[in-house]
């Protein structure tokens, strides 16, 4: 068990209490990220951050609040959906394997999400499905204007970007074992986005 805080650091957090703040968000985000939600404990962030599980619930109050203010955060993408839309169809999952390939501590919770939520609801889920809707509006508008093709269910193809841009970095050790090569080694990141743009080209392309 780690040693409790002494009183010299302690009294520095309380002049401190923003440094603080940022210390149980870092440890929050490794913690959900490693154990997913469902395994993340409030005494496990507290033991990262060198806090009290006190502090933490004065702080933010339940595991759940926690969270949220992890998403908004650090998980959260830094851009509006808006701008991650390339103005080239047939560069849609390229562009979002570039958007998703910094985030692998979002992609590892939401592989342990899946493995426990199941068809469950998951935490700030109406917020969550607000961003995924504003995306697939983005791609009907795109078939609106003709630029991808009308007769695809826009959800389906909604889901074949999100599967093709983030499996290779959620599931490092299949790509690994596939491709002889790590997720985040540079070489894979430029063959897989140059891949993505060619299927692209094939799916999307008006000519």
């Amino acid at each position: 068990m780690s040693p409790a805080p002494s009183p010299t650091r302690a009294a520095a957090r309380t002049r401190d209490p923003e440094r603080t703040r940022r210390q149980v968000i870092d440890a929050a985000a490794h913690e959900f990220a490693e154990r997913g939600f469902d395994g993340a404990t409030l005494s496990g962030i507290a033991r990262r951050a060198k806090v009290s599980k006190q502090l933490i619930h004065h702080h933010f109050g339940s595991k759940e609040q926690l969270f949220h203010q992890v998403r908004t955060e650090r998980f959260r993408p830094a851009v509006d959906w808006r701008d991650t839309i390339p103005a080239k169809p047939s560069d849609l999952m390229a562009a979002r394997f570039e958007t998703r390939k910094g985030d692998e501590d979002y992609l590892r919770f939401l592989a342990w999400e899946a493995a426990s939520a199941r068809n469950r609801p998951v935490p700030d889920e109406d917020n969550r499905r607000l961003r995924i809707e504003a995306y697939g509006n983005a791609i009907r508008e795109m078939q609106k204007q003709g630029t991808v093709p009308a007769d695809m269910d826009y959800r389906l193809i909604q889901l074949a970007v999100l599967c093709l841009a983030t499996y290779p970095i959620a599931f490092t050790q299949i790509t690994r074992m596939v491709t002889g090569r790590n997720a985040d080694d540079p070489q894979f990141r430029r063959e897989w986005t140059e891949f993505l743009r060619r299927i692209g080209g094939k799916l999307f392309d008006a000519d």
